[in-house]
């Protein structure tokens, strides 16, 4: 099977990657999960406040269409490997059930993307800045699974929660308060971006109280401002806190706790799951549930070995299962078959910079200039116009549509395009001390330079790039081998800095949020949840930044994306990163990943709209955000049974 996505080797096939955004790994990183760039300008809409009516309609158009609801009907949909062999209904557990995630647990708001302002409106039903001060308001009447209220209690306790587990939104606050029933105001720090702030928040998404709330307490508060207060003047003295210990050790316990059931809030119910299908039924207590135009939905879980053979006998209605060139041609010829193909997010292979040799600038550069990225794509992808990846010229950080939003053609013009040349690898490699015996190559210590390259065994695009990549460093004299396990055990080993080079996905509509996905707290040095003080990917902890100075390179690019608004601030803060990565190649993005989507007409039809491109708004936003994206299109009245 192929690319399951979120974080670095997570759940979902075809999906945007999650970026930092997890439920478990602290330093998260609200906001969206990008998947590529696109042609809007990012900035472009809300502007510095957003609002939404009160029926909840955001810029993406309902269906056109009154056909009433089936509810004999159940839409099928394997997005593949979406959990593990063991889960938990507790969120903020490390084997949470994402998969739950818009169908089942809303969030405030889904980011329109590209556009890193506007946002279609879920739980919120408007949000406003006025001075200092950010206020959403929920909309009325909501309700909990078990028909309790909603209320902004649950939303403030939630804020609290994920500051416990590390949300870096709360650098940027000084104080948070339920204003009513329905509103919670939250106070920006000074000088901090609030629409960036106010974009965060929206990415919560709400848990109950009576569950979790004995947790958000006053002094729980009250630690998280003061230690982000000092984490933000020094990062490493904050690290030594009592608050910090206090946080670290409530977060703990946080997230041990056992919890039974699953309460959602939004238009399914999460009522059975097991290893390989879990049964998501509609909720007719839900808002817009007269949107929603069947009964529930079959949700598959496995390997993409399982998914082809469902989706080439006509039994699924959507997956995001990878389609190789042979298997391409097999659906187009498959009976009701469609394919949306939206932008992309970013293949990366990371070096461990806190192992040796690949602590050596000049060795992770002859690597680079050894590494064959175009036939690592083409191995996976193929080369077709529909092909699932292209590869990546220049090793920016960026996707290339953001190169062109955010660089211009000079100064990609002076980054290295690190072709395959061996001789160049040579002397760099040589003049750092290495030598070549009998065609392998020997570190200054005399010791053979061998490399493992760790990837998820679900992954078999990845696999395939990577054993690519592993010939090569062989044949050119680094014996290298692919060890393909579990995507838990990657996760964790990436995470605690236990590789020499891995795997990992990075999307986002915001430049800096992308280089904020690898080289940020969330996999560089961790600074909180359940990876707090691991060394992740190693990189720095110092390092030169072009235009900038010798800074803490975890820290500096999680503040500038924090703080940085769109504008041209932002694509000057993107060029000093654009040099870092490249020079310095702490991460080499070797293919940009293009969404095959593939659903079927047979059973359901009224699918979103696509262009000429086999695209649109609302197949970008699936392609952003996999499960948001697919969810608002059901809510939306869109995907509706065959009479």
């Amino acid at each position: 099977m192929a690319s399951c996505t979120a974080g670095t080797a997570g759940s979902g096939n075809n999906t945007a990657p999650a970026g930092n955004t997890t439920t478990n790994n602290g330093a998260a990183t609200p906001g969206s999960n990008a998947a590529g760039g696109g042609s809007a300008a990012p900035g472009s809409g809300a502007g510095a406040s957003g609002s939404a009516s009160a029926s909840g309609a955001g810029a993406i158009a309902p269906a056109a269409n009154n056909q009433p609801a089936d509810l004999s009907k159940t839409l099928t949909y394997f997005p593949c490997c979406s959990w593990q062999s063991t889960w938990s209904a507790n969120p903020y557990n490390v084997n949470a059930l994402n998969m739950a995630n818009d169908f089942v647990m809303m969030r405030l708001g889904i980011v329109q993307f590209p556009s890193l302002t506007d946002y279609e409106p879920q739980l919120a039903e408007s949000w406003k800045i006025t001075g200092d001060k950010i206020a959403i308001t929920l909309r009325s009447g909501l309700k909990w699974q078990d028909n309790t209220p909603l209320t902004a209690k649950d939303l403030y306790d939630t804020t609290i929660l994920n500051g416990l587990r590390g949300d870096a939104f709360w650098e940027s606050l000084t104080d948070v308060q339920v204003t009513d029933d329905r509103t919670v105001t939250y106070t920006v720090r000074k000088g901090e971006p609030l629409q960036l702030v106010q974009n965060s928040i929206l990415d919560i998404r709400p848990y109950q109280s009576k569950l979790y709330g004995k947790f958000a307490t006053d002094a729980a508060k009250k630690d998280l401002i003061a230690y982000f207060a000092a984490k933000k003047a020094d990062p490493d003295k904050a690290g030594q806190s009592r608050e910090f210990k206090r946080i670290g050790d409530a977060f703990k316990e946080l997230a041990a706790m056992k919890v039974d059931k699953l309460v959602g809030n939004g238009p399914f119910t999460l009522d059975n799951i097991t290893t390989k299908e879990a049964k998501l039924t509609r909720w007719a207590d839900w808002y817009g549930a007269q949107n929603v135009k069947f009964g529930g939905i079959r949700f598959l879980n496995g390997p993409n070995e399982t998914v082809y053979s469902q989706l080439f006998t006509g039994n699924l209605d959507f997956s995001n299962v990878y389609l190789s060139p042979p298997l391409l041609k097999r659906w187009e010829n498959t009976q009701g078959s469609e394919l949306a193909l939206p932008q992309g997010f970013g293949f990366v292979m990371s070096f461990n910079s806190s192992r040796k040799p690949l602590d050596i600038k000049e060795v992770r550069q002859a690597l680079a200039y050894v590494i064959p990225r175009q036939q690592m794509t083409e191995a996976a992808y193929g080369s077709t116009p529909d092909a699932g990846g292209a590869w990546k010229e220049i090793n920016t950080g960026l996707p290339p549509s953001l190169d062109q939003l955010y660089l211009t053609p000079d100064q990609l013009g002076q980054l290295n395009k690190y072709p395959v040349d061996q001789q160049k690898a040579t002397e760099l490699l040589q003049g750092k001390g290495f030598t070549k015996k009998d065609g392998k190559w020997f570190g200054p210590d005399g010791k053979q330079f061998t490399l493992t390259l760790t990837v998820n065994s679900q992954t078999s695009d990845i696999v395939t790039s990577f054993n690519s990549a592993a010939k090569s460093l062989t044949d050119f004299g680094i014996d290298s081998q692919v060890r393909a396990i579990d995507g838990a055990q990657v996760e964790a080993n990436q995470h605690n800095g236990d590789f020499d080079i891995g795997m990992q996905f990075v999307g986002g509509g915001n430049p800096l949020q992308l280089f904020n996905t690898v080289l940020g707290p969330g996999y560089n040095f961790p600074s909180g949840g359940n990876y707090a003080g691991k060394r992740g990917i190693g990189f720095g902890p110092k390092a030169d930044l072009p235009g900038v100075g010798n800074v803490n390179v975890s820290s500096t690019i999680d503040r500038d994306y924090r703080t940085t608004p769109p504008g041209d601030e932002m694509k000057k803060k993107a060029w000093s990163w654009a040099q870092l990565v490249n020079d310095d190649v702490p991460y080499l993005w070797y293919a940009t990943k293009v969404y095959q989507f593939s659903y079927s007409t047979a059973r359901f039809d009224n699918w979103p709209e696509k262009n000429d491109k086999k695209t649109s708004e609302l197949w970008n936003i699936i392609g952003n955000d996999l499960g948001g994206g697919l969810s608002l299109a059901i809510q939306k009245g869109y995907v509706v049974p065959k009479s």
